[in-house]
């Protein structure tokens, strides 16, 4: 027996319900005809709940514990105790990118950026016979100009030279500007 309690008005509403024999605050009975729509749905592997909520049954007024609980006693009346119970299906699970994902995506997209301005050295303002590992500098330079969303650390163990060598590059090709340089190493006493 459910614990929850039916309202007066639930109790009128669902007595004038043709599918309802009868309804008291505590026990609802329905007719026979109902009871066999749902065996019926339960057989064809349908949703039971969705009978009743059809049928005009809210299903927050008559609680799923009292529903489960009369499924479960149409079921060993009408025979139905071989039928595998109804799973509701998972929902579908979300997936969150991680960081090191979201890392990994920028990487790939900043590499493919930097390859456009290698491959066409015009677009950095450099001549065409400049070195490749000076384009690859002056590449992740402009990238990180661009504010794209990448570690300059992770394009450069892409491209195969420590961080230190294109530091050194910057530093060389920086203009001799006490504002630039105080960028460059800002924890050098003056």
């Amino acid at each position: 027996m459910a614990k929850k309690q039916f309202s007066k008005y639930a109790i009128k509403t669902m007595n004038r319900n043709p599918n309802v024999r009868k309804c008291t605050p505590s026990k609802i009975m329905f007719t026979e005809e109902f009871a066999l729509k749902v065996c019926e749905a339960l057989k064809k592997g349908e949703d039971p709940c969705q009978v009743f909520t059809d049928n005009g049954f809210s299903i927050r007024v008559l609680g799923r514990s009292r529903i489960s609980g009369i499924i479960g006693l149409w079921r060993s009346q009408y025979g139905l105790e071989g039928l595998e119970k109804r799973k509701p299906a998972p929902k579908p699970k979300k997936h969150v990118e991680t960081a090191s994902e979201r890392r990994e995506r920028n990487l790939q997209f900043a590499i493919s950026y930097c390859d456009k301005q290698i491959a066409d050295p015009s677009s950095l303002s450099l001549p065409a016979d400049t070195p490749l590992e000076t384009l690859q500098f002056a590449a992740i330079r402009k990238a990180y100009l661009d504010k794209l969303p990448f570690v300059v650390k992770d394009l450069c163990a892409h491209y195969g030279f420590p961080y230190t060598k294109y530091h050194a590059y910057l530093v060389e090709t920086a203009p001799k500007d006490d504002e630039f340089d105080n960028i460059l190493n800002p924890h050098r006493r003056k």
